[in-house]
């Protein structure tokens, strides 16, 4: 009876953790939707530098356009420091479509941006690019960018 008890137990833990529940993907899509846009508009009017690198992970990857691979927090906050320093800098993105990973622990995003610098003369020039960014989901149920990559159009 006791080794009886014990399978049905076994077999109840066995059956739960097969059965995990999926993601709701539409609430993951507004949370990650959210972050975005709210990363995009500090980093549009400048917030401070922890706050916009706060949004990558320890171990993000950066690929900007002309630039050698930025791996890391220390590299994105020279990075986020440095653009910041450049006359007339602001860039902006907006992220168009959401793909999932079938676990729904990573998603991909892709959309267009824009960045705004002063020239040699002092004349503001926009340059118009796309990018992909990949975020990967926390322990702690929030999400993080990964990989930040673009090129201008």
């Amino acid at each position: 009876m006791r080794n009886n008890l014990f399978f049905l137990l076994a077999l109840c833990i066995l059956i739960g953790a097969c059965n995990k529940a999926k993601p709701d993907l539409k609430a993951e899509e507004a949370a990650i939707r959210k972050l975005d846009s709210t990363w995009a508009a500090q980093a549009k009017n400048g917030a401070d530098v922890e706050k916009i690198v706060s949004y990558w992970s320890d171990d993000a990857v950066v690929l900007a356009p002309g630039q050698p691979e930025l791996k890391g927090k220390e590299a994105l906050r020279k990075f986020v420091e440095d653009s910041k320093a450049i006359p007339g800098f602001s860039i902006n993105w907006r992220a168009n479509d959401i793909q999932f990973s079938p676990d729904g622990q990573v998603a991909y995003l892709s959309g267009q941006n824009l960045m705004t610098m002063k020239n040699g003369e002092g004349t503001l020039v926009s340059v118009p690019g796309r990018g992909y960014t990949i975020w990967r989901k926390q322990a702690d149920g929030g999400w993080k960018c990964v990989v930040d990559i673009w090129n201008n159009q």
